[in-house]
């Protein structure tokens, strides 16, 4: 099966009903179980940012607003969300170690220690980084939905 005909699938769409819902919940329980509330404003932007410019546009929010001057809780809340979709490879609960821990990813992604030379096994690594990034960047925009309801609603 190849990544878009996964994509296309009833059991991708009941991938991000559950399992992804499920993991942006609990990633929002993280943060705010060490972190102060932010203003829900922060939020507000992220899926127009996202629909408008996808995974490249949503990084150049991220950076700019941990780099804006504003309040530390803000930027605590701006540094959580780059690593939490980012970082590489990133906390457990990040949807980067999340979507590449899923079964039918797992399928997808080629098996580097099966070759040995190196100059192969560097384009395996190039190959499976971007369907990672695919995959990432097809299931951001329903990600964020869930993540900000979650938040909206832990924080009224």
């Amino acid at each position: 099966m190849s990544l878009e005909t996964y994509f296309k699938s009833d059991e991708f769409r009941l991938f991000l009903d559950q399992p992804l819902r499920q993991n942006a919940c609990n990633a929002v329980e993280k943060y705010l179980d060490s972190h102060a509330h932010i203003d829900n404003v922060q939020l507000h932007s992220i899926p127009n940012v996202i629909q408008g410019g996808g995974i490249a546009g949503f990084r150049d929010l991220v950076e700019n607003q941990k780099k804006k001057n504003s309040k530390a809780k803000n930027k605590k809340f701006w540094e959580f969300l780059y690593d939490l979709i980012f970082a590489t490879p990133g906390p457990e609960f990040s949807l980067r170690s999340f979507i590449a821990a899923q079964p039918r990813i797992q399928d997808l992604l080629d098996d580097e220690t099966k070759v040995s030379e190196k100059k192969e096994q560097k384009r395996i690594r190039k190959s499976n980084k971007a369907l990672l990034e695919e995959a990432i960047a097809h299931v951001l925009p329903i990600y964020f939905e869930h993540f900000n309801c979650h938040y909206f609603y832990m924080n009224r």
